[in-house]
């Protein structure tokens, strides 16, 4: 992982295609970035891995890369491109505008009304039910206020897969690398 004096500075330029224009989070698998793909001109997210650096582990990215790139579902950002640069293995996915619902809850200093949780539900059921029935079943485990973002229009989208332990051939269910936070899957 890199350190925070390392975190890719903005105008940092990827594959010769990606401008980094701010880091917008940072854990202990990677870093996430707005950035500008300079050929298709639009705003897209690049989510840096930095955990391992072997070939097995470069080989289960491309995988899982390969196996997000083809899901296909509303409440999902896109996965359009991945590649490795420097110390980070890279996904350029679709950025989405808008809060988590975390940083939301706390800018209302108050619950979402009933109602509108029941919706968020619903769509992310709905999500759920869809990455379960892939062919190995996806299993996000991770579900949570701060990966749930809620875009102006209403839209709710799951972020923050993680990379998954062992690789989906290997497997039969495919994993994200964090436990459920069972306080926040609480509606």
């Amino acid at each position: 992982m890199r350190s925070s004096e390392k975190m890719l500075p903005p105008d940092t330029i990827l594959q010769n295609r990606y401008r980094v224009v701010r880091l917008l989070g940072h854990g202990g698998m990677g870093s996430v970035y707005e950035a500008i793909d300079q050929r298709l001109n639009c705003v897209v997210a690049l989510k840096e891995t930095t955990v391992a650096r072997d070939n097995a582990a470069r080989k289960a990215f491309e995988r899982e890369a390969a196996l997000l790139a083809n899901l296909r579902h509303q409440a999902l950002p896109k996965v359009m491109d991945y590649f490795s640069e420097n110390e980070g293995d890279f996904l350029v996915m679709e950025f989405v505008p808008g809060h988590d619902l975390a940083e939301l809850l706390d800018l209302r200093k108050s619950p979402f009304p009933q109602s509108q949780v029941l919706r968020w539900a619903d769509d992310l059921l709905g999500l759920l039910e869809y990455l379960h029935g892939q062919k190995p079943p996806i299993l996000h485990r991770d579900i949570k206020p701060a990966n749930l973002k809620l875009t102006k229009t209403g839209e709710v989208f799951l972020l923050d897969f993680g990379l998954a332990k062992g690789s989906a051939g290997q497997m039969p269910t495919l994993a994200t690398t964090r436990s459920v936070d069972r306080k926040s899957t609480r509606l």
